[in-house]
């Protein structure tokens, strides 16, 4: 063995050094993903799936740490029209439902019904009519969230479209798009940011 070892003794070392050097990368990979991780805001837009009350909005945050929620717009697609608005606020003077909190990690927000954000859109544009709506033709509404995850001064965004329709006299909601899309860098970011950011 010893022999064996001693004719061998380049060959080992080499075989060492590169053990220890495949070691080294995966600890560098392992300690790169945490900081990703970290650093990388993850929010879910999701509405209620009770079939017996109004759909409700939700925002949960997923991130690694908390997330300040700085802006809340949504947008509605209607008769080939875009139309967009800040509901931050409430529709009427009152801070108390204001939307420009933080969120903890893994913590829940419930922005209300639809109704409700409706409403808070129909400051800047009126009523919108849902009445016409079915479930094969809703109303397009988007919601996107703008803030700032962690320590980081660099806002990020993330949204997710839905379908408003009436059922019954009951304002329903389901999702046209599967997950929420996430807005974390590039250029994607900057203009999803920049069209939806208002300075408070």
């Amino acid at each position: 063995m010893m022999d064996f070892i001693s004719n061998n003794s380049s060959a080992i070392s080499a075989g060492a050094n590169v053990i220890m050097v495949i070691v080294w990368i995966t600890y560098l990979q392992l300690m790169l993903n945490g900081i990703i991780r970290q650093r990388r805001s993850s929010l879910i837009v999701s509405s209620s799936l009770k079939s017996d009350a109004a759909a409700r909005c939700f925002i949960s945050n997923m991130s690694e740490g908390s997330f300040h929620i700085q802006n809340l717009t949504a947008r509605i697609r209607k008769d080939d029209e875009d139309l967009l608005s800040d509901i931050t606020e409430p529709a009427a003077d009152n801070h108390e439902r204001s939307f420009q909190i933080p969120l903890a990690h893994g913590e829940a927000l419930e922005l209300g019904s639809f109704e409700e954000l409706l409403e808070r859109f129909a400051v800047a544009h009126g009523k919108i009519d849902t009445s016409d709506t079915d479930r094969e033709n809703p109303l397009e509404f988007t919601v996107t969230i703008v803030g700032i995850h962690g320590p980081s001064r660099k806002p990020v965004a993330a949204r997710r479209r839905f379908g408003l329709y009436r059922d019954r006299g009951t304002l329903r909601a389901r999702g046209l798009t599967r997950e929420t899309e996430q807005f974390r860098w590039g250029p994607r970011r900057r203009r999803i940011v920049s069209a939806n950011q208002v300075i408070n």
